[in-house]
């Protein structure tokens, strides 16, 4: 009866331990609202924040300029 019961538990405890789609779910609302963010940012810029938007844009533009080797 212990033995079937340990196996039950088991079985349910594995299923839940395995389930990745929950990780990944949350990695990718993550990821979009990292997305959402950097466009907040570069609205800002766009709406005359000169304090912000113009440490994001000059940020961009190093980033970009350092993948073009510039």
């Amino acid at each position: 009866m212990l033995t079937k019961c340990y196996v039950s538990v088991k079985a349910k405890w594995n299923r839940y331990v395995n389930n990745e789609r929950g990780a990944q779910a949350l990695e990718w609302i993550a990821l979009g609202m990292l997305v959402l963010a950097i466009m907040g940012a570069i609205a800002a810029t766009m709406e005359g924040d000169t304090s912000m938007g113009e440490a994001v844009k000059s940020q961009l533009a190093k980033m970009i300029n350092s993948l073009g080797g510039e």
